[in-house]
Parts: structure tokens; sequence; C-alpha cells
């Protein structure tokens, strides 16, 4: 017994150390790990905080990235304008997903994140289809408030904006109203990200009868945008500019998009 305790008291004494090494190192770690805070809106299933990893699949696949540059990304979700605000007052370090059109004053990876597709979407009795460039002639467009969908829709909602044929909505649940205002022809015609409305309506169990895809502009480039005073700004761009073009997270992130293509 004289020469066990001696033996079983270093192997306590050793563990001890083991652990207190483990949770030095954990918390050097934890120390040293920057933090980046960006905002978003309810842009489901690109970026829709509340349903996790299921309803944000930009939030999931930044992420992990980061997480490789031992950068930990915490995104808050505000009404889109809100939000935009938010990252240009510097409250926020930027934005999650954005277009150049949609916050100007802040500083974009150089490669998109991904790309979205802008439709149309009117009740089935209409016989108005999209051509370029984008004439609506005496109907009502309903666009969410803020939002930057592209260059022809963006002008197009511009000049009319004080006009009766612009009917803009704010809110994460403007697109279902602006939904429930088709069906009821309330409006005439509503634009949404294909991906987008796609969620929605299989989410939500929408009955899309009597809507209809009425075309669709080009695919769009979406960024990640920071605010041009955050001190590591090209520290974080250069990283995620580098991970953006990888073959490997290119793929990673068309498989993640391929489960909300309903």
């Amino acid at each position: 017994m004289k020469l066990y305790k001696p033996s079983f008291l270093s192997a306590i004494i050793y563990v001890c150390y083991l652990t207190l090494t483990a949770c030095s190192f954990i918390a050097y770690a934890n120390d040293n790990q920057k933090q980046l805070t960006l905002a978003t809106t309810q842009w489901c299933p690109y970026t829709c905080v509340s349903q996790g990893d299921k309803g944000n699949l930009i939030g999931k696949y930044l992420s992990d990235i980061l997480a490789k540059h031992n950068i930990h990304l915490s995104v808050q979700s505000y009404p889109w304008a809100r939000a935009v605000r938010l990252a240009e007052n510097k409250t926020v370090d930027g934005l999650l997903t954005a277009t150049h059109a949609e916050a100007p004053n802040l500083s974009f990876t150089e490669h998109p994140i991904a790309n979205f597709q802008v439709c149309f979407y009117s009740h089935q009795a209409s016989h108005w289809r999209y051509q370029s460039p984008l004439r609506l002639d005496n109907l009502t467009l309903g666009v969410i408030k803020g939002y930057g969908y592209q260059k022809e829709i963006d002008d197009y909602v511009s000049f009319n904006q004080s006009s009766e044929k612009i009917i803009s909505l704010s809110g994460d649940q403007g697109l279902l109203r602006l939904i429930a205002m088709l069906k009821k022809q309330r409006v005439d015609v509503i634009v949404a990200d294909k991906l987008v409305l796609n969620w929605q309506a299989k989410s939500n169990r929408l009955d899309l009868t009597g809507i209809r895809n009425v075309g669709c502009t080009a695919a769009q480039p979406f960024y990640l945008a920071l605010n041009s005073d955050l001190p590591e700004l090209h520290t974080f761009l250069n990283i995620l500019n580098n991970e953006f073009v990888l073959p490997e997270n290119q793929k990673k992130l068309e498989k993640l998009i391929e489960q909300y293509s309903f």
C-alpha cells in the first residue's frame, strides 16, 4: 500500500494538471476569439434567425466559414430598414446580406455570397407579363419597403414611390401580407425572390391557387456588407473574399440551397 498511494496521488495530480492546462487553453482561445455582429431581417430561408439552421442557411454557411478563423458570428434580426440603419450607425458591424443599392455607405465583399432571383406574381386572371424594360401602366406593384430587388425594379419603385402605383409594406410579415393582398386582388402584381416565396408558401401552408409566376429577372448577386469604420475591416473582408471563391464552399452552399428549392 505504501507504494500504491504515491502512484495514485501522482496520477491525480497529473489529471488535474491536464484539466487545468485544457481549461487554460480554452480560456485563452475564447479570449482571442473575434466577434462579428451582423444585422439581417426575416428573409427565409436565406436569413431567418428564428428558424435556426433550418431557415437561416446564409447564417449557418457563414458561421461555419468564420469558425475556421476563430471568429464567432452573432446575427441579429430586425425589420430591414432598421437593420440597414443600425449597420450605417455602427450599432452593429454590418449586414449579413445586402446589395450595393440597399446600403451604399457600407463596404462590401468583392465576391458575392450567392445569387437571388426576383420574380413577378399576379392573379390568375391578369394578362400582364413581365418584360424588360419594366412597364406596369396603371397596375399597382406591391413591394417590401427598403428592399433592393434589381436595378430596373428599384428605379421603377423610386420613380413611382409617391404615386398610387406602389404599395410598400414593412415588417417581418411584409411578404405574407402582400401575398394575402394579391389573393384578394387588392394589389395587381407583387415582386419577390423565388426561393423566398416558395419557402413562405410551404412553411405557412399557403394556398397559392389563383396566383402565378408571370416572369423573372436575371439572377442577381448579394453580398456581405461591413461598416467602413470597423477596426479589422480589411482582415474580415480578405477572409471572406478568399473563402467565398473556394469550390468546396460553393458546393456546400449549393447543397444548403437545394434543401429549400421546393
